[in-house]
């Protein structure tokens, strides 16, 4: 009986990998030591569940807020 040989050895599957988020892009900035031990590690969400604290959120909140205030984006 002759075997059969399969040729696919993989490749992309639909719906596999992580899913798009919001479009952003990964920036590495320098923060003083006394500003990145202020920030918290834990944090409680909507649901008044204690979970990790969200830096880069806080980070831009933060920043978004200032640019609006001094009228670079609005």
């Amino acid at each position: 009986m002759e075997e059969i040989k399969k040729s696919n050895r993989g490749g992309r599957r639909e719906g596999s990998g992580r899913k798009k988020g919001i479009e952003s892009s990964i920036v590495s900035i320098k923060l003083n030591n006394d500003l990145l031990e202020a920030f918290p590690t834990e944090a409680l969400n909507e649901k008044g569940e204690l979970v990790k604290f969200n830096r880069s959120e806080y980070i831009n909140i933060a920043v978004r807020a200032k640019m609006k205030k001094d009228g670079y984006i609005e």
